[in-house]
This record gives structure tokens, sequence and C-alpha cells, in this order.
């Protein structure tokens, strides 16, 4: 309309100068028109990419809940079973239990309850399996954000990994070892594995505790760390890793006392030292469990932006 006008006007005068500011008013026209149809353009780009960084965020969220949900799931289904065991084991064997109150090794004695038991706490140790690698990688890249310029404690703190490794891949062998091969198979091999299962798992746990509180005293000089180590499920995951390794000690203490001659009956020493038993487990378990939020952000943040490394907008 307005290049219309611009015409009329300028064919009905006859001064060269009327034609040339005419003729500047079109080429303004036209200019302004470009102008507009590119930012049309950009503002359709600038939608599209936030739509884009939106569906991958989101995206990356589901894929989060995916993984993060079996470490969950998955190692809370095996307390469950040790209760439903145990309970089970009573109704089954009303005669035993009127002797002595029954450990988990006896409850899966019997194939009834043994079976499924064994299923669930394979699935648990393949979630552990598959989520430590994820989060060994994020340690070791913590470590080496951390250490900048110290060696020594770099050296220092990656050798406790190394050896963190090593333990709880004895610990996760030992519980599968003594759930697949239980008492009605052969006692010995039980009962090794649950030796191995009760004491690499609790220096596993101390490990992950040493080295988380030693991490989290050092200063990271970039602004993006690859765990929260300051949250406040951190500081639980940390203290319980303590916790549970007292847990594991006691049971020990029970176990070494549970056939001596006490001041207290022993059906009742024995019945404490089994239900501490399941106490102790289901501390283990739980600390596991509590690096469910890591697994999802740190599966968020590869999905999203292709990198292990979390976000910094993440870490508040």
């Amino acid at each position: 309309m307005t290049r219309l006008l611009l015409r009329q006007h300028c064919g009905s005068t006859k001064h060269n100068s009327v034609r040339k500011a005419c003729r500047a008013s079109r080429i303004i026209a036209d200019r302004e028109q470009a102008l507009m149809r590119l930012c049309r353009k950009n503002c359709c780009a600038r939608r599209g990419l936030s739509m884009a960084r939106e569906r991958a965020t989101n995206f990356g969220a589901a894929a989060g809940l995916l993984l993060a949900a079996p470490v969950v799931i998955v190692p809370g289904s095996a307390i469950a079973m040790m209760i439903w065991a145990r309970w089970a084991f009573y109704q089954r064997h009303p005669d035993y239990v009127q002797q002595s109150a029954p450990t988990i090794s006896r409850a899966i004695s019997d194939p009834f309850i043994g079976e499924p038991f064994a299923a669930v706490i394979l699935a648990v140790a393949c979630v552990i399996a598959l989520a430590l690698v994820p989060l060994c990688n994020a340690y070791f890249a913590t470590i080496r954000l951390r250490t900048e310029g110290d060696p020594a404690t770099r050296a220092s703190l990656r050798r406790l990994m190394h050896v963190f490794i090593v333990v709880q891949f004895c610990g996760t062998l030992g519980m599968v070892v003594c759930t697949q091969v239980t008492f009605r198979q052969n006692h010995d091999i039980h009962m090794i594995g649950s030796y191995f299962f009760f004491v690499f798992q609790a220096i596993a746990i101390l490990l992950s505790g040493i080295v988380a509180t030693r991490l989290v005293h050092l200063r990271s000089r970039q602004g993006c760390p690859y765990l929260r180590l300051e949250s406040r499920y951190s500081r639980i995951r940390r203290y319980l890793a303590f916790v549970t390794v007292g847990l594991a000690l006691f049971y020990l203490v029970l176990f070494a006392i549970k056939g001596f001659d006490l001041p207290v009956p022993e059906y009742d020493v024995y019945n404490f030292y089994t239900i501490h038993e399941i106490v102790t487990i289901s501390a283990y378990i739980f600390h596991f469990m509590l690096y469910a939020p890591e697994v999802f952000r740190m599966t968020r943040s590869l999905v999203s932006t292709g990198s292990w490394r979390l976000e910094a907008q993440t870490m508040a």
C-alpha cells in the first residue's frame, strides 16, 4: 500500500528532486519489508530451536527416569523379599521356629522361598553392575576435576576407587553365590558366599563414604562438578555409609557371641540376631538406592547434551 501511494505521487510530479525522494522512499520501504521478513524467519528459527531443546530435555528426563527407577525398585524389592522369606518360613516350618529363629540363609533353603528370592537377588546384582559404570565414571571425573594441581591426592583417591571396584565386585559376587547355592545344595559354598557378601560389601560402602568425604572437602577450580556432593541426599549417603559399617560390625559381634552362654535366653539372642541381619542388609541396599538421583541426572545430561558432565544449572 505504501509503495502504491508512492508511485502515484511520484508519477504526478515533474520535478527531478521529488522523483529522487520518491525512489529513496521506495528503497527504504523495500528494506523495511525485507527486515520484517528476516525478523519473522529468525523468530520462527528461535521458536523451533527452543522446541527442539525442550523435546531433548523431556526425552532426557524420561530416559533418566527409565534408568534410575530400577536403582530404587529392584533393590527395594529385595528388602520386601527378605521380610517375605522370613514370614513364609514361619508359616511353612512352624516346628523349626519353635526351636530357633530362622536366618535368611535358613529361610531360602526351602526351594519354595529360595528360588524366587535368588531370582530377585540376581536382578539386584545386574542393576548394581550396570549402575556402577556411570557412577564410577562420575567419581573418577570428579577426582580429576577437584585435584587439579595436586597429583598426590589424585593418585590416592584413584587408588581407593580401584580398591572399591574390586571389593564391590567381591561383595556382589558373594551375594549372588549365597543365594544361588543354598544349604540344600552346598553348606560350605553358601557360607563362603555369605562371608564374602557381608564383609566385602561393608568394606565397599566404607570406601565409598571415605572417597565422598574426601572429595567434598576439595574445592573444584571449575564451576561444574560431576556429582552433587553438597546435596542433602549425598550428605545422607555419606553419613549412612559409616552407620551401615557400624551395623555390619555389630552384626559380626552378634554372630560371634550368639553361641555363648549368656544371661539372656538363647532364643531371644538368636531372634535379635536374625532381625539385625535384615536391618544390616537393608542398610546395604538403601545406601545403593540413594545413588538413583545421580543416575537420573547423568542419564538426563547424556541424552540431552551428549555428555556425562552434569549441567551447571542442575547443581543448585
